[in-house]
Protein backbone atom coordinates (compact mmCIF):
# COMPACT_ATOMS: atom_id res chain seq x y z
CA UNK A 1 0.00 0.00 0.00
CA UNK A 2 2.73 2.45 0.98
CA UNK A 3 4.40 2.43 -2.46
CA UNK A 4 1.14 3.59 -4.10
CA UNK A 5 0.68 6.59 -1.85
CA UNK A 6 2.04 10.13 -2.25
CA UNK A 7 5.10 10.89 -0.08
CA UNK A 8 4.81 12.24 3.43
CA UNK A 9 6.64 12.57 6.75
CA UNK A 10 8.55 9.48 7.85
CA UNK A 11 8.17 10.06 11.58
CA UNK A 12 6.33 7.30 13.49
CA UNK A 13 2.55 7.47 13.54
CA UNK A 14 2.57 8.33 17.25
CA UNK A 15 4.74 11.40 16.62
CA UNK A 16 2.64 12.54 13.67
CA UNK A 17 -0.44 12.14 15.84
CA UNK A 18 1.09 14.24 18.58
CA UNK A 19 1.90 16.98 16.07
CA UNK A 20 -1.60 16.75 14.58
CA UNK A 21 -3.04 17.48 18.01
CA UNK A 22 -0.43 19.88 19.39
CA UNK A 23 0.76 21.71 16.24
CA UNK A 24 -1.70 20.86 13.45
CA UNK A 25 -1.15 23.83 11.16
CA UNK A 26 2.63 23.57 11.42
CA UNK A 27 2.45 19.89 10.47
CA UNK A 28 0.24 20.57 7.43
CA UNK A 29 2.32 23.51 6.20
CA UNK A 30 5.61 21.66 6.66
CA UNK A 31 4.36 18.51 4.92
CA UNK A 32 3.04 20.49 1.97
CA UNK A 33 6.22 22.56 1.67
CA UNK A 34 8.42 19.47 1.70
CA UNK A 35 6.35 16.92 -0.22
CA UNK A 36 4.13 19.05 -2.42
CA UNK A 37 0.59 18.24 -3.52
CA UNK A 38 -0.74 15.73 -2.49
CA UNK A 39 0.99 14.31 0.61
CA UNK A 40 0.31 11.52 3.10
CA UNK A 41 0.00 11.59 6.90
CA UNK A 42 -0.31 8.60 9.21
CA UNK A 43 -2.33 9.38 12.34
CA UNK A 44 -3.07 6.96 15.17
CA UNK A 45 -6.76 7.80 15.43
CA UNK A 46 -7.25 6.90 11.75
CA UNK A 47 -7.38 3.26 10.68
CA UNK A 48 -5.35 3.98 7.51
CA UNK A 49 -3.07 6.63 5.97
CA UNK A 50 -4.63 9.99 5.03
CA UNK A 51 -3.80 11.57 1.66
CA UNK A 52 -4.18 15.36 1.81
CA UNK A 53 -5.14 17.54 -1.16
CA UNK A 54 -5.87 21.27 -1.42
CA UNK A 55 -6.17 21.46 -5.22
CA UNK A 56 -9.66 22.90 -6.05
CA UNK A 57 -10.05 20.59 -9.08
CA UNK A 58 -9.26 17.50 -6.99
CA UNK A 59 -11.50 18.68 -4.15
CA UNK A 60 -14.36 19.04 -6.65
CA UNK A 61 -13.81 15.46 -7.80
CA UNK A 62 -13.73 14.16 -4.23
CA UNK A 63 -16.93 15.96 -3.23
CA UNK A 64 -18.69 14.74 -6.37
CA UNK A 65 -17.59 11.11 -6.12
CA UNK A 66 -20.11 8.31 -5.76
CA UNK A 67 -20.48 7.04 -2.15
CA UNK A 68 -19.57 3.58 -3.40
CA UNK A 69 -16.18 4.96 -4.40
CA UNK A 70 -15.50 7.42 -1.58
CA UNK A 71 -17.28 6.81 1.71
CA UNK A 72 -17.44 9.90 3.94
CA UNK A 73 -19.15 8.23 6.89
CA UNK A 74 -16.35 5.70 7.31
CA UNK A 75 -13.85 8.55 7.66
CA UNK A 76 -15.95 10.01 10.46
CA UNK A 77 -16.29 6.77 12.41
CA UNK A 78 -14.25 8.23 15.29
CA UNK A 79 -17.23 10.55 15.94
CA UNK A 80 -19.64 7.65 16.40
CA UNK A 81 -19.26 7.30 20.19
CA UNK A 82 -20.72 10.79 20.56
CA UNK A 83 -22.85 11.27 17.43
CA UNK A 84 -24.18 7.70 17.29
CA UNK A 85 -24.45 5.13 14.47
CA UNK A 86 -27.52 6.85 12.93
CA UNK A 87 -25.95 10.31 12.72
CA UNK A 88 -25.68 12.00 9.32
CA UNK A 89 -21.97 12.37 10.14
CA UNK A 90 -21.33 8.62 9.90
CA UNK A 91 -23.99 7.45 7.42
CA UNK A 92 -23.62 7.37 3.63
CA UNK A 93 -25.74 6.84 0.55
CA UNK A 94 -29.53 6.61 0.84
CA UNK A 95 -29.46 6.38 4.65
CA UNK A 96 -27.47 9.60 4.86
CA UNK A 97 -29.81 11.42 2.45
CA UNK A 98 -32.89 10.25 4.37
CA UNK A 99 -31.59 11.53 7.71
CA UNK A 100 -30.29 14.71 6.05
CA UNK A 101 -33.74 15.56 4.69
CA UNK A 102 -35.12 15.32 8.22
CA UNK A 103 -32.46 17.67 9.60
CA UNK A 104 -32.53 20.35 6.87
CA UNK A 105 -35.90 22.15 7.35
CA UNK A 106 -35.36 23.54 10.88
CA UNK A 107 -32.11 25.23 9.77
CA UNK A 108 -33.31 26.93 6.60
CA UNK A 109 -35.90 29.38 5.24
CA UNK A 110 -38.66 30.62 7.52
CA UNK A 111 -37.57 28.31 10.32
CA UNK A 112 -34.10 29.83 10.26
CA UNK A 113 -35.49 33.40 10.33
CA UNK A 114 -37.40 32.55 13.53
CA UNK A 115 -34.15 32.02 15.38
CA UNK A 116 -32.61 35.40 14.49
CA UNK A 117 -34.02 37.21 17.50
CA UNK A 118 -33.13 34.32 19.82
CA UNK A 119 -29.53 34.57 18.65
CA UNK A 120 -29.43 38.34 19.12
CA UNK A 121 -31.05 38.11 22.57
CA UNK A 122 -28.62 35.48 23.87
CA UNK A 123 -25.68 37.49 22.52
CA UNK A 124 -26.86 40.70 24.19
CA UNK A 125 -27.43 38.90 27.48
CA UNK A 126 -23.85 37.62 27.43
CA UNK A 127 -22.30 40.93 26.38
CA UNK A 128 -24.19 42.81 29.09
CA UNK A 129 -22.06 40.93 31.63
CA UNK A 130 -18.77 42.17 30.15
CA UNK A 131 -17.02 45.08 31.83
CA UNK A 132 -15.24 47.71 29.70
CA UNK A 133 -11.50 47.52 30.31
CA UNK A 134 -11.59 44.03 31.84
CA UNK A 135 -9.88 41.32 29.70
CA UNK A 136 -11.96 38.32 28.69
CA UNK A 137 -11.14 34.96 27.13
CA UNK A 138 -13.81 35.11 24.50
CA UNK A 139 -13.80 31.43 23.48
CA UNK A 140 -15.36 30.35 26.77
CA UNK A 141 -18.02 33.06 26.51
CA UNK A 142 -18.80 32.24 22.88
CA UNK A 143 -19.18 28.58 23.83
CA UNK A 144 -21.77 29.64 26.39
CA UNK A 145 -23.59 31.75 23.80
CA UNK A 146 -23.59 29.07 21.11
CA UNK A 147 -24.61 26.33 23.52
CA UNK A 148 -27.48 28.39 24.95
CA UNK A 149 -28.72 29.17 21.43
CA UNK A 150 -28.66 25.56 20.26
CA UNK A 151 -30.35 24.36 23.49
CA UNK A 152 -33.18 26.81 22.90
CA UNK A 153 -33.46 25.70 19.28
CA UNK A 154 -33.34 21.97 20.04
CA UNK A 155 -35.40 21.85 23.25
CA UNK A 156 -37.16 25.20 23.45
CA UNK A 157 -35.13 26.28 26.48
CA UNK A 158 -31.90 25.87 28.40
CA UNK A 159 -31.12 23.00 30.77
CA UNK A 160 -28.19 23.26 33.25
CA UNK A 161 -27.69 19.49 33.46
CA UNK A 162 -27.64 19.06 29.68
CA UNK A 163 -25.37 22.08 29.31
CA UNK A 164 -22.81 20.54 31.66
CA UNK A 165 -23.05 17.06 30.10
CA UNK A 166 -22.56 18.42 26.57
CA UNK A 167 -19.53 20.44 27.62
CA UNK A 168 -17.95 17.46 29.33
CA UNK A 169 -18.52 15.23 26.29
CA UNK A 170 -17.35 17.72 23.66
CA UNK A 171 -14.64 19.84 25.26
CA UNK A 172 -11.89 17.26 25.59
CA UNK A 173 -8.55 18.55 26.95
CA UNK A 174 -5.55 18.10 24.65
CA UNK A 175 -3.72 15.53 26.85
CA UNK A 176 -6.88 13.41 27.07
CA UNK A 177 -7.43 13.72 23.30
CA UNK A 178 -3.89 12.47 22.68
CA UNK A 179 -4.30 9.61 25.15
CA UNK A 180 -7.63 8.61 23.59
CA UNK A 181 -6.08 8.60 20.11
CA UNK A 182 -3.29 6.26 21.20
CA UNK A 183 -5.21 4.04 23.65
CA UNK A 184 -8.76 3.17 22.52
CA UNK A 185 -9.53 0.50 25.13
CA UNK A 186 -13.27 0.68 25.84
CA UNK A 187 -12.95 -1.21 29.13
CA UNK A 188 -10.38 0.94 30.90
CA UNK A 189 -8.17 3.98 30.47
CA UNK A 190 -8.94 7.47 29.12
CA UNK A 191 -11.22 6.28 26.31
CA UNK A 192 -13.47 4.40 28.72
CA UNK A 193 -13.66 7.54 30.89
CA UNK A 194 -14.76 9.52 27.84
CA UNK A 195 -17.44 6.92 27.03
CA UNK A 196 -18.84 7.35 30.55
CA UNK A 197 -19.29 11.06 29.79
CA UNK A 198 -21.19 10.17 26.63
CA UNK A 199 -23.43 7.70 28.49
CA UNK A 200 -24.29 10.43 31.00
CA UNK A 201 -25.33 12.67 28.12
CA UNK A 202 -27.34 9.83 26.57
CA UNK A 203 -29.38 9.40 29.74
CA UNK A 204 -30.30 13.09 29.74
CA UNK A 205 -31.13 13.09 26.03
CA UNK A 206 -33.45 10.10 26.38
CA UNK A 207 -35.07 11.79 29.37
CA UNK A 208 -35.89 14.81 27.19
CA UNK A 209 -37.01 12.64 24.26
CA UNK A 210 -39.53 10.87 26.48
CA UNK A 211 -41.08 14.16 27.65
CA UNK A 212 -43.64 16.26 25.84
CA UNK A 213 -41.84 18.66 23.49
CA UNK A 214 -42.67 22.34 23.16
CA UNK A 215 -44.06 23.49 19.82
CA UNK A 216 -41.48 24.81 17.40
CA UNK A 217 -38.45 23.10 18.93
CA UNK A 218 -36.22 20.90 16.81
CA UNK A 219 -37.11 17.94 19.03
CA UNK A 220 -40.83 18.48 18.35
CA UNK A 221 -40.20 18.70 14.61
CA UNK A 222 -38.12 15.52 14.59
CA UNK A 223 -40.63 13.67 16.77
CA UNK A 224 -43.36 14.45 14.26
CA UNK A 225 -41.46 12.42 11.63
CA UNK A 226 -41.99 9.22 13.57
CA UNK A 227 -38.29 8.65 14.18
CA UNK A 228 -37.34 6.04 16.79
CA UNK A 229 -35.87 7.01 20.17
CA UNK A 230 -32.46 5.90 18.95
CA UNK A 231 -32.75 7.96 15.76
CA UNK A 232 -33.84 10.98 17.77
CA UNK A 233 -30.93 10.58 20.16
CA UNK A 234 -28.39 10.56 17.31
CA UNK A 235 -30.06 13.46 15.47
CA UNK A 236 -30.10 15.56 18.64
CA UNK A 237 -26.50 14.73 19.56
CA UNK A 238 -25.39 15.68 16.05
CA UNK A 239 -27.30 18.98 16.18
CA UNK A 240 -25.93 19.83 19.63
CA UNK A 241 -22.34 19.10 18.60
CA UNK A 242 -22.36 20.64 15.14
CA UNK A 243 -24.59 23.50 16.30
CA UNK A 244 -22.36 24.86 19.01
CA UNK A 245 -18.73 23.71 19.20
CA UNK A 246 -17.68 24.73 15.68
CA UNK A 247 -19.67 27.98 15.73
CA UNK A 248 -18.28 28.93 19.15
CA UNK A 249 -14.74 28.33 17.91
CA UNK A 250 -15.38 30.48 14.82
CA UNK A 251 -16.75 33.27 17.02
CA UNK A 252 -13.71 33.05 19.28
CA UNK A 253 -11.55 33.55 16.19
CA UNK A 254 -13.77 36.40 14.96
CA UNK A 255 -13.26 38.34 18.18
CA UNK A 256 -9.53 37.61 18.21
CA UNK A 257 -9.18 38.90 14.64
CA UNK A 258 -11.41 41.97 15.18
CA UNK A 259 -9.43 42.96 18.27
CA UNK A 260 -6.36 43.19 16.03
CA UNK A 261 -8.21 44.99 13.22
CA UNK A 262 -10.35 47.61 15.02
CA UNK A 263 -11.23 49.51 11.86
CA UNK A 264 -13.03 46.43 10.57
CA UNK A 265 -15.23 46.31 13.68
CA UNK A 266 -15.91 50.05 13.26
CA UNK A 267 -17.15 49.40 9.74
CA UNK A 268 -19.36 46.55 10.99
CA UNK A 269 -20.89 49.05 13.44
CA UNK A 270 -21.94 51.21 10.48
CA UNK A 271 -24.49 48.57 9.51
CA UNK A 272 -23.25 47.51 6.07
CA UNK A 273 -24.83 44.05 5.73
CA UNK A 274 -22.65 43.05 2.78
CA UNK A 275 -19.53 43.94 4.72
CA UNK A 276 -20.69 42.01 7.79
CA UNK A 277 -21.23 38.98 5.55
CA UNK A 278 -17.71 39.45 4.14
CA UNK A 279 -16.23 39.62 7.65
CA UNK A 280 -17.86 36.31 8.59
CA UNK A 281 -16.60 34.68 5.39
CA UNK A 282 -13.08 35.98 5.93
CA UNK A 283 -12.99 34.65 9.51
CA UNK A 284 -14.04 31.23 8.22
CA UNK A 285 -11.40 31.43 5.48
CA UNK A 286 -8.35 32.58 7.40
CA UNK A 287 -9.13 30.63 10.60
CA UNK A 288 -11.15 27.53 9.64
CA UNK A 289 -11.99 25.57 12.77
CA UNK A 290 -12.13 22.22 10.94
CA UNK A 291 -9.00 21.30 8.98
CA UNK A 292 -10.18 18.38 6.84
CA UNK A 293 -13.19 16.63 5.27
CA UNK A 294 -11.92 13.08 4.62
CA UNK A 295 -13.46 10.29 2.53
CA UNK A 296 -12.53 6.60 2.75
CA UNK A 297 -11.58 4.91 -0.52
CA UNK A 298 -13.92 2.00 -1.31
CA UNK A 299 -12.68 1.46 -4.88
CA UNK A 300 -9.23 2.36 -6.25
CA UNK A 301 -9.20 6.12 -6.75
CA UNK A 302 -7.01 8.26 -9.00
CA UNK A 303 -5.62 11.40 -7.37
CA UNK A 304 -3.01 13.61 -9.05
CA UNK A 305 -1.31 10.69 -10.77
CA UNK A 306 -1.50 8.34 -7.79
CA UNK A 307 -3.78 5.31 -7.58
CA UNK A 308 -5.06 5.29 -4.00
CA UNK A 309 -5.87 1.77 -2.79
CA UNK A 310 -9.00 0.70 -0.99
CA UNK A 311 -8.98 1.58 2.71
CA UNK A 312 -6.96 4.81 2.72
CA UNK A 313 -8.58 8.21 3.26
CA UNK A 314 -8.50 10.93 0.60
CA UNK A 315 -8.60 14.18 2.52
CA UNK A 316 -9.60 17.59 1.14
CA UNK A 317 -7.79 20.05 3.42
CA UNK A 318 -9.79 23.16 4.26
CA UNK A 319 -6.87 24.86 5.99
CA UNK A 320 -4.46 24.54 3.06
CA UNK A 321 -7.12 25.28 0.42
CA UNK A 322 -7.91 28.57 2.18
CA UNK A 323 -4.27 29.68 2.09
CA UNK A 324 -3.42 28.65 -1.47
CA UNK A 325 -1.43 31.59 -2.93
CA UNK A 326 -2.45 30.58 -6.45
CA UNK A 327 -6.06 31.37 -5.51
CA UNK A 328 -5.89 33.93 -2.71
CA UNK A 329 -3.96 37.21 -2.86
CA UNK A 330 -1.87 37.59 0.34
CA UNK A 331 -3.66 34.58 1.85
CA UNK A 332 -2.49 34.98 5.47
CA UNK A 333 -3.88 38.52 5.77
CA UNK A 334 -7.29 39.22 7.30
CA UNK A 335 -9.02 41.29 4.61
CA UNK A 336 -12.83 40.96 4.40
CA UNK A 337 -12.81 43.23 1.35
CA UNK A 338 -11.66 40.29 -0.76
CA UNK A 339 -15.22 38.90 -0.54
CA UNK A 340 -16.72 42.15 -1.87
CA UNK A 341 -14.92 41.66 -5.19
CA UNK A 342 -16.96 38.66 -6.31
CA UNK A 343 -17.24 34.99 -5.40
CA UNK A 344 -14.06 32.99 -4.85
CA UNK A 345 -13.03 30.31 -7.32
CA UNK A 346 -15.12 27.13 -6.97
CA UNK A 347 -13.87 24.68 -4.34
CA UNK A 348 -11.20 27.10 -3.11
CA UNK A 349 -13.45 28.20 -0.22
CA UNK A 350 -14.90 25.23 1.66
CA UNK A 351 -15.44 26.09 5.37
CA UNK A 352 -18.56 23.89 5.45
CA UNK A 353 -17.30 21.12 3.18
CA UNK A 354 -19.11 20.51 -0.08
CA UNK A 355 -21.25 18.29 -2.26
CA UNK A 356 -24.13 16.36 -0.77
CA UNK A 357 -22.36 16.37 2.62
CA UNK A 358 -22.07 20.14 2.95
CA UNK A 359 -22.85 21.08 6.56
CA UNK A 360 -26.60 21.06 7.19
CA UNK A 361 -26.23 23.94 9.63
CA UNK A 362 -24.10 26.22 7.44
CA UNK A 363 -26.79 28.90 7.04
CA UNK A 364 -27.64 28.67 10.76
CA UNK A 365 -24.00 29.09 11.80
CA UNK A 366 -23.47 32.02 9.44
CA UNK A 367 -26.58 33.80 10.74
CA UNK A 368 -25.51 33.19 14.34
CA UNK A 369 -22.08 34.66 13.70
CA UNK A 370 -23.62 37.74 12.10
CA UNK A 371 -26.03 38.34 14.97
CA UNK A 372 -23.32 37.95 17.63
CA UNK A 373 -20.94 40.29 15.78
CA UNK A 374 -23.73 42.80 15.21
CA UNK A 375 -24.53 42.80 18.94
CA UNK A 376 -20.84 43.11 19.78
CA UNK A 377 -20.33 46.08 17.46
CA UNK A 378 -23.29 47.89 19.04
CA UNK A 379 -21.76 47.65 22.50
CA UNK A 380 -17.97 47.40 22.33
CA UNK A 381 -14.70 47.99 20.60
CA UNK A 382 -12.04 45.35 21.12
CA UNK A 383 -8.31 45.49 21.71
CA UNK A 384 -5.87 42.57 22.07
CA UNK A 385 -4.93 41.68 25.63
CA UNK A 386 -1.49 40.53 24.40
CA UNK A 387 0.84 41.50 21.57
CA UNK A 388 1.15 38.87 18.86
CA UNK A 389 -1.77 37.24 17.12
CA UNK A 390 -2.89 33.91 18.58
CA UNK A 391 -1.79 30.63 17.04
CA UNK A 392 -4.11 27.80 16.06
CA UNK A 393 -4.25 24.93 18.54
CA UNK A 394 -6.46 21.86 18.63
CA UNK A 395 -9.25 21.68 21.17
CA UNK A 396 -11.20 18.47 20.72
CA UNK A 397 -12.08 18.36 16.98
CA UNK A 398 -11.74 22.11 16.36
CA UNK A 399 -8.78 24.47 15.98
CA UNK A 400 -9.09 27.39 18.39
CA UNK A 401 -7.07 30.47 19.48
CA UNK A 402 -4.08 29.49 21.60
CA UNK A 403 -5.04 31.99 24.32
CA UNK A 404 -8.80 31.47 23.90
CA UNK A 405 -9.32 34.79 22.12
CA UNK A 406 -7.91 36.96 24.91
CA UNK A 407 -9.16 40.52 24.32
CA UNK A 408 -10.15 43.69 26.16
CA UNK A 409 -13.59 45.19 25.45
CA UNK A 410 -13.93 49.00 25.50
CA UNK A 411 -16.85 51.37 25.09
CA UNK A 412 -17.05 52.56 21.45
CA UNK A 413 -14.80 55.51 20.66
CA UNK A 414 -16.18 58.88 19.63
CA UNK A 415 -16.07 59.64 15.92
CA UNK A 416 -13.11 61.96 16.48
CA UNK A 417 -11.07 59.29 18.23
CA UNK A 418 -8.30 57.83 16.14
CA UNK A 419 -7.97 54.06 16.14
CA UNK A 420 -4.46 52.65 16.03
CA UNK A 421 -3.33 51.21 12.74
CA UNK A 422 -2.51 47.51 12.62
CA UNK A 423 0.42 45.96 10.77
CA UNK A 424 -0.35 43.25 8.19
CA UNK A 425 -0.74 39.77 9.62
CA UNK A 426 2.36 37.65 9.41
CA UNK A 427 2.72 33.92 9.53
CA UNK A 428 3.78 32.80 13.00
CA UNK A 429 5.01 29.38 14.08
CA UNK A 430 2.65 27.24 16.11
CA UNK A 431 2.93 27.44 19.85
CA UNK A 432 3.09 24.45 22.13
CA UNK A 433 -0.49 24.70 23.47
CA UNK A 434 -1.47 24.57 27.08
CA UNK A 435 -4.05 21.98 28.07
CA UNK A 436 -7.62 23.07 27.49
CA UNK A 437 -10.62 22.32 29.64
Amino acid sequence: MGSMLPPGPREPSALQTYEWIARPTSLMRRAQARFGEPFTLRLAWSDAPMVFTSDPAEIKRVYGADPETLHAGASSAFLEPFAGPRSILVLDGEEHMRERKLMLPPFHGEALARWRETMATVAREELARWEPGKPVRTLEHMQSVALEIILRVVFGGGDPRLRDAIRRALQVPMPLLLAMSLWRDQERGPYSAYLRRVRRLDALLYERIDRESGDGSLLAVLKSTGASREQLRDQLATALAAGHETTASSLGWALERLARHPRILTRVREGDEAYLDAVVKEVLRVRPVLAITPRKVRRPYELAGHTLPVGVHVTPCIYLAHRNPAVWDRPTEFRPERFLDGAPAPYSYIPFGGGIRRCVGAAFATLEMKEVLRALAERFELRPATGAGERMRRRSITMTPSRDGYVVPHSPARDADVLPSQPPDREVPDLQPRAAG
